[in-house]
């Protein structure tokens, strides 16, 4: 069989898939899987990029200078929806196709709603005091009947949409674009980011990272939130201004909130939201169900195969790359 490309993958969501690599090498492709070191080393990124065609990172920053050494790269297949750690403007620039896997939704669905639940009825701490022989009883929020309002309606906040509306909470959702047929069916409100954050008892984040969207709730966005009201954050960490976000809880302007991303994420994190009393810090576990896994690390090794093929990916985010190629 002639080589179809050799392969890097550091993505452990990848890497744990047995079917996945498989795949790889029906396919043709040699396959190198090393862990990352951490902290992050670019010099360490940057040496095991050079001679490879294709790249499974997860959220290793992938830089212009990395971009540069890697002279045989054609794809970089990122497992799950976040691209904001990819120079993509350098990518596009190299004809480097950038590829996502947009099939973990419903996971990460789920997962918000499980936050929502802990947060609202202080789960967490209830287990921890059983573990440690306690029986202390938390009161909490009831969800039914309450607004939820979901920042940034795509596949992940159309899952929690439907989820929420099975606890007949109302929703509202603040949204760049509008798909008004969804909205119609399920019953759901566009309104602006002030009004959300106002009238929203739960308020999500759903968002993908952006420079528009970079600390996006700040002190002056928390303070519009509704007094006792909670924040829940399964997309990234760059969203919040932790600090700020801290002292809202701490002050009992916020009841609580539960997030899975950090700014600064991994064992030792010196986010400031951990270990403060009502927040819940999870490690960015969101897509991890069994089912999701796999979907995503298939989704993946596809985008590679396709693209190593000079054959365009199904959920490329750079598609001008393959202008006038059919």
């Amino acid at each position: 069989m002639t080589m179809l490309g050799k392969v890097l993958i550091t993505a452990k969501s990848v890497s744990a898939s047995q079917a996945s690599l498989q795949f790889l090498r029906d396919a043709g492709c040699v396959v190198e899987v090393k862990n990352t070191p951490l902290p992050l080393d670019e010099a360490w990124l940057i040496e095991q990029a050079r001679d490879v065609d294709a790249l499974s990172f997860a959220m290793e920053p992938v830089s212009s200078c990395l971009i540069d050494a890697a002279s045989r790269l054609k794809v970089i297949a990122r497992p799950g929806v976040g691209y904001d750690t990819v120079d993509l403007a350098a990518c596009t620039r190299r004809g480097i196709a950038v590829t996502i896997s947009p099939v973990n939704d419903q996971s990460v669905s789920d997962f918000a709603m499980g936050l929502l639940l802990a947060a609202a009825r202080n789960i967490v701490p209830a287990v921890q005091g059983v573990q440690q022989h306690g029986w202390e009883r938390f009161s909490g929020t009831e969800v039914w009947n309450k607004t939820l309002t979901i920042i940034g309606l795509g596949r992940i906040g159309r899952g929690l949409a439907k989820r929420a509306r099975g606890f007949d909470m109302r929703v509202l959702a603040v949204s760049n674009s509008r798909d008004e047929a969804f909205a119609a069916a399920h019953g759901i409100e566009y309104v602006d980011l002030e009004t959300g954050l106002r009238e929203g008892d739960f308020v999500s984040l759903n968002a993908p990272l952006t420079a528009a969207t970079q600390n996006l709730i700040n002190a002056d966005r928390l303070a519009m939130m509704k007094k006792g009201s909670f924040l829940i954050n399964t997309a990234r960490g760059g969203l919040i201004d932790e600090a700020a976000l801290a002292h809202a809880v701490i002050s009992k302007h916020l009841a609580g909130a539960a997030v899975d991303v950090l700014c600064q994420q991994g064992a030792n994190s010196p986010s400031p939201l951990i270990a403060v009393p009502g927040i819940l810090v999870t490690p960015h576990m969101a897509t991890f169900s069994h089912e999701a896994v796999e979907r995503v690390a298939m989704a993946t090794v596809r985008a590679i195969v396709a693209a190593l093929r000079s054959e365009r990916p199904q959920f490329v985010v750079n598609p001008e790359i393959y202008a006038g190629k059919g």
